[in-house]
C-alpha cells in the first residue's frame, strides 16, 4: 500500500522538477534578454554622447563668437590709431 502511494508521487516531482526547470530557464532567458537590452540601450547612449560631444566640440558658444567679435573690432580699431600716429 505503501508502495502505490509512492509510485504516483514520483512522476508528480518529476513534472515539479520539470516545470521547475523550465521556470528556472524562463528566468534565465529572461535575464539575459533584460541585461541584453540593458547593454544594447547603454551602448546607444555611449554612441550618442560621443556624437554630441563631437558636435559641440566645434559649436562656438555665443559668448565665444561675441569675444571674437569684439578681438576683430579691436584689431581694426589698432590699426586705424596706428595709421592716425604715422
Amino acid at each position: 500500500m505503501s508502495d502505490d502511494i509512492l509510485e504516483p508521487q514520483l512522476p508528480e516531482r518529476q513534472n515539479q522538477s520539470k516545470d521547475s526547470s523550465a521556470l528556472t530557464e524562463k528566468k534565465e532567458s529572461s535575464r539575459k534578454s533584460l541585461f541584453g537590452n540593458l547593454n544594447q540601450d547603454l551602448k546607444q547612449a555611449l554612441d550618442t554622447w560621443d556624437t554630441l560631444t563631437e558636435e559641440m566640440s566645434q559649436k562656438v558658444s555665443p559668448e565665444e563668437e561675441q569675444l571674437q567679435e569684439v578681438k576683430r573690432l579691436l584689431g581694426e580699431l589698432k590699426a586705424k590709431l596706428n595709421e592716425f600716429s604715422e
